[in-house]
């Protein structure tokens, strides 16, 4: 079953009529944002018109009959039953207005109901987030993957999503407060925290921005909703977390990435045919030990972004540059990237063209360096995921089905995030380098790895600082990084890939 919340228009009903004429596969729901209740449902060769509430669901008429698909309508005897009414849209707005009374409901059932219900301005902030906005200070905000996920996630929980069709305007901080309380009792902490730093954001952009549409005029009672904290035992579980995560990032050592790279090696070639491991997902392990960048973000890197020789650096050397978009602090950020990263990257166009190739795609393009072989998808042309790099790791512990043999074993366990902190902390304690070396590389300051008072400036002197990028500190890193990320590689029996 899928369903999408829009304005009923006469062309939507139109849409919805030719799919059931067509025979919808399955269910397809078209909710209406007039009127939240008000639903257009396609079932195979038939449109009906339903009041959906989330303890009820009545049906109140038709918006064709059942079985026509294509035939010639027949005719309704005068005195059936509600539920056989043919209405267009504007009866079945009416219709639903007086079967929402009936039900109960407090309002006026002659008229729409007054600004938003919740399902609207979760609509609303959703479409907001997903495009390009822009700070007080008018600086950039692009959309970002990871928020977006969230916010749907968390708004489409069931204790959220039960109060679809209030009004914002009959809400108050009570009703904030007991959704945080189920929130927090039935998923953790986390769950509470996250509804409420996205359900106060939501509120606050609707009543600065959309304050007569929404309804919301008066006091901001969700900033007067009571905070909670974490339970005891929530607590003592978070301190045995934060230790073991704290026990892995100090086991983990170059010499294992060394280990798990020579391993993935293996594993990569022992595949074939359809259990083959994508070039993307290959390489792009190789390109994210090496570059320490974030999981969500490492593979996420132009063509026209990797510049395969840099006339101001060291010869042989290129330079990648990520894209505001994808980085987290929403700064551009710049690597000096040595032969090896572009050996890396030319290996895995070149497999990837192959493979587009194998399966008969012989004129597929991608802006990427390490895309994915997904052949279509919903966001379009995309670099392998973050996820998808996870996933492989589990499969090399056995952890996926039709494998259950776990070549790691031996590795002391790590993430792909703790990939990242090996590298800055080789850097801070292993290179003798200067300090802040380790935070510039990985674009993050490492706590013990301050820097110089040079650093200290003001905003406007952190624009030039970005522009700079201080490429020879960071190529000075990464050279020593590199040698000793191949050292250990091939020491652990791995063989130069090619």
């Amino acid at each position: 079953m899928s369903s999408v919340r829009l304005d009923l228009t006469p062309e939507v009903v139109k849409t919805a009529l030719k799919r059931a004429l067509d025979g919808q596969k399955g269910i397809h729901d078209f909710c209406d944002k007039r009127q939240p209740y008000l639903v257009l449902r396609v079932r195979g060769h038939s449109a009906s018109w339903l009041v959906k509430t989330r303890e009820r669901t009545i049906k109140i008429g038709d918006a064709m009959p059942a079985a026509t698909a294509g035939k010639v309508p027949q005719r309704r005897k005068r005195g059936s039953a509600a539920g056989e009414r043919i209405l267009g849209l504007r009866g079945a707005r009416e219709a639903a207005k007086r079967e929402w009374a009936r039900m109960g409901n407090p309002t006026n059932a002659a008229e729409p109901p007054a600004g938003w219900t919740w399902a609207r301005l979760a609509d609303e902030y959703k479409a907001h987030i997903a495009g390009m906005r822009e700070d007080s200070s008018g600086r950039p905000i692009y959309p970002s993957a990871e928020t977006q996920s969230d916010v749907r996630q968390i708004f489409g929980r069931k204790e959220v999503e039960k109060h679809e069709t209030r009004l914002l305007a009959s809400l108050d901080e009570n009703w904030f407060e007991e959704v945080q309380e189920a929130l927090h009792e039935e998923y953790g902490y986390d769950a509470y925290r996250k509804f409420r730093a996205y359900g106060q954001a939501a509120l606050n952009w609707a009543a600065a921005f959309r304050r007569k549409e929404s309804g919301l005029a008066g006091r901001k009672w969700w900033l007067l909703a009571e905070r909670r904290r974490r339970t005891k035992e929530e607590i003592e579980k978070k301190v045995v977390r934060d230790k073991a995560r704290a026990k892995k990032k100090d086991d983990f050592k170059v010499e294992h990435l060394g280990m798990l790279l020579a391993e993935h090696e293996r594993f990569c070639a022992s595949r074939s045919g359809n259990e083959r491991i994508s070039p993307g997902v290959r390489w792009g392990l190789w390109w994210d030990a090496l570059t320490g960048h974030r999981r969500s973000s490492g593979t996420w890197i132009a063509q026209e972004d990797l510049d395969y020789s840099d006339p101001r650096g060291e010869p042989g050397w290129g330079l990648a540059t990520w894209q505001p978009e994808v980085m987290k602090a929403q700064n551009p950020f710049t690597l000096p990237i040595p032969q090896f990263g572009l050996h890396i990257a030319g290996c895995c166009k070149r497999d990837w063209t192959r493979a587009a190739e194998r399966a008969g795609i012989w004129n597929r393009k991608s802006k990427w360096v390490f895309a994915s072989r997904v052949m279509q998808s919903e966001a379009g042309d995309i670099a392998v995921s973050g996820s998808a790099l996870a996933n492989h790791l589990r499969n090399m512990r056995g952890l996926r089905e039709g494998n259950h043999r776990d070549v790691l074993r031996g590795i002391p366990l790590f993430s792909m995030h703790i990939i990242r902190s090996t590298m800055g902390d080789y850097i801070l304690d292993e290179t003798g380098l200067p300090p802040g070396t380790a935070s510039l590389m990985i674009g993050h300051e490492i706590a013990g790895d301050r820097r110089n008072e040079l650093d200290r400036v003001g905003q406007t002197g952190k624009r030039w600082y970005f522009q700079a990028q201080r490429i020879p500190e960071k190529t000075a890193a990464m050279a020593l990084w590199s040698d000793a990320l191949l050292k250990a590689f091939k020491e652990a029996g791995g063989v130069y890939p090619d």
